[in-house]
This record gives structure tokens, sequence and C-alpha cells, in this order.
């Protein structure tokens, strides 16, 4: 008769593991754990700000006009995910994620490992909604039906490729647990999903590329002044600059494979796409700011007009004319005391029916004189 205690089997085994990763305090992050840390709270920060300006011009300060859309729609849960994909990348740098396998232990490598998933599973939702909202603004502009069926394509062909990795990921393991836990199940070929990645890395740069392109053939022929065609393909065309993440990260997908750090090398990959998904979020915002900037300035301009005004009183105006006359220090002669005048050019830049015309502000002091001296003066 056997005495000894019978050996758990592989489920129980994962079972005690799980309970172990989740008592396991958090790290202290270091290195590039920390820079992760720094950057994503960075760029969640600033996209936090840029979504709830957004949501301010669109939905008081135009909402009699009722422009709120469907690019507004998909900014915001382009946003929720972004968030959410931020916070567990955060989580994971607190258990190993962006740290060296010499630092870590296999308990807190499967709390990390659960925690990127997430993650990474978040930010290939967030970024087809992201790139929803440029499209949608770029359709609002168009009528052209090969422009519009050039964005709806490229939509179509970015949320399939974010399906597909995000299946790829969740499916890799059986069952999803084992992807943190490899004693709950099993896993299948990891080539295959860096495949996906680099598949949907690639699709990535060509639609931003496409998003900084198609501005400028949309936006040339309309009928708006040179200097508002400029600013809108520059404010549109910004979405490639999340291009540039795309490619950086790309060389690092080789080290879903490494054996050794792979947690360590996986940290890089974290960083790019945070900031990928941030900077495209805030690009596909500053199209709806412009009304806010617009409304600063020109609140700017009537405050320093109306100042201007206060500084004189007594206005008259006399063959069209304006006469200003202060009311403190008066002279009997009632002379002319300056006069002044400025060019103003009237039209915007591109207007082909420039005028010109002459703004002229004659002062008249004058000193206890009757409205009957006054009037004989000015005739």
């Amino acid at each position: 008769m056997s005495t000894g205690a019978s050996q758990p089997s592989q489920a129980e085994m994962g079972a005690m593991l799980s309970l172990a990763a989740y008592a396991a305090p958090p790290i202290v992050p270091k290195g590039l754990a920390l820079t992760l840390i720094v950057v994503v709270l960075v760029t969640a920060i600033l996209a936090t700000i840029i979504i709830a300006l957004r949501v301010y011009v669109r939905g008081w300060i135009s909402r009699s006009s009722k422009v709120w859309g469907w690019e507004d729609t998909f900014a915001i849960l382009g946003y929720l995910a972004f968030l959410c994909s931020s916070i567990f990348a955060i989580k994971a740098a607190y258990y190993g994620l962006g740290t060296r396998d010499d630092d870590l232990s296999n308990v807190l490598m499967v709390r990390c490992a659960e925690y990127m998933l997430y993650s990474q599973v978040l930010y290939g939702i967030s970024m087809p909604l992201v790139k929803a909202s440029v499209v949608f603004t770029l359709v609002r502009i168009t009528t052209s039906k090969k422009y519009l069926w050039s964005l709806y394509a490229m939509q179509a062909l970015t949320t399939i490729m974010a399906a597909v990795g995000i299946l790829a990921s969740l499916l890799y393991c059986r069952p999803t647990k084992a992807y943190w836990n490899p004693l709950l199940g099993t896993c299948g070929n990891f080539m295959i999903v860096v495949n996906i990645g680099y598949a949907w890395t690639a699709v990535g740069i060509v639609t931003d590329w496409a998003c900084a392109i198609l501005p400028y053939l949309i936006v040339r022929n309309l009928q708006m002044s040179r200097r508002s065609k400029s600013t809108v393909m520059v404010i549109l065309g910004l979405a490639a600059i999340a291009s540039t993440a795309t490619i950086v990260r790309a060389p690092y997908l080789q080290y879903y494979l490494v054996e050794k750090d792979r947690l360590y090398w996986n940290g890089y990959i974290s960083i790019w796409c945070q900031l990928e998904s941030g900077i495209a979020l805030i690009a596909a915002c500053l199209p709806a700011l412009r009304m806010l900037f617009r409304k600063y300035f020109e609140d700017s301009q009537n405050s320093s007009k109306a100042n201007g005004k206060k500084q004189t009183s007594g206005n008259r105006n006399i063959g069209g004319s304006q006469l200003s006359i202060p009311m403190g220090n008066l002279s009997s002669a009632g002379k002319v005391a300056e006069v002044g005048g400025r060019w103003k050019r009237l039209g915007d830049d591109n207007s082909s029916a420039t005028h010109i015309t002459q703004e002229r502000t004659i002062s008249i002091e004058t000193e206890s004189m009757s409205d009957e001296e006054l009037h004989h003066h000015m005739a």
C-alpha cells in the first residue's frame, strides 16, 4: 500500500500557478519598463485632452448645427479601446513587460503575459476604429465615387486584417488561458501569429499613407482659399505620422519567437503599438478642432476691437469719415489735433476681386464748445 501522496495533475498545477500569480505583488519598474509606463501615460493624457476638446466642439459648441457624425462616434470608441489598452500595458509593465528574465519569476511572467494579451487585443480593436474616424471625415468632404470607394475599401481591408490578427491571438492557445499559463492547455505554431503580425503591419503602413495622400487629391479641387486648402491637407495628412511608429515597430516582431528575454523585447513592441494608436487618434481629432481655434482667434480679435473702442467716446460721422472727439482735454480753438489713417485690404488671399480702402480717423480737440459753436465749426 502506497503511503506517498499522489502527484497533482497538469490542470491542478496550472490552477495552483494561477493562484500564485494573482497573489504575487508587482515589481518596481526600471529601465525599459519604466520608459514604457512614462511614454504610455503621456500619450494617453494627450489623447484624453484632445478627445475631450473634440467632444466639446462637436457636442457643445456646434450643438445647434447638429454636426455630430459617425467620425465622432468612431473616434470615441477608438479612444476607449486605446485607453483600456494603455491601462493593461502599464499593468503588464508592473509584472515584467520590459524587464529581463533574470529579474522575473515564472509567477510574474504568467501575470504579465495575461495583461499583455489584453493590451494587444484592445490595440487591435482601437486601430480600425480610429482609421474609420479618419475615413468618415474624408467622406464628408468628397462626392467623387472613386474616392469614396477607395476610402471604403481601405477601411474594409483594415477591419478584416485587425479581425484576423485578434482571432489569431485568441485562438493560438486552447483554451485562451493557456496563452499566459501553459499548464492550462496547449498552443499552436506561434509563427503563424508572427506572419499575421507582419501582414497587419504592412496593411497599416499602406492605409496610413493612403490617409495622407487622399486628402490632397480630395481637397485640391474644392472651392476654398489656398491657405485653407493647405491647412486641411496638413491636418488630415497627419495620420501618416502614425505609420512611423508602425515602421519602427516592424523589426521587433521577430522577438515574438525568442526564448530568452521575450517579455523584455515585447516591451518595445508595446511602446510602439501605443504610440501608433495614440498618434493616430490625435491626428484624427485635429480636423474637428479647427472650429475651436477659429472661435478662439475670433474672440481675441473682437475683444481687442472692443477695448480699442472703449478708449474713445463721443464719436461722430461727418461725410462718411469717423470723427473721434475726446471729452477730456478740450481747447477753445477747436482745432484738428490729429489725422491718422491706415490702408486695409478686403477679400481673402486668393480673391481675384481685391479692393483697397482707407480707414481715416480724425480727432478734434475742443474746450467748452457749445453745440452751436461745434456745428458752426464743423460746417
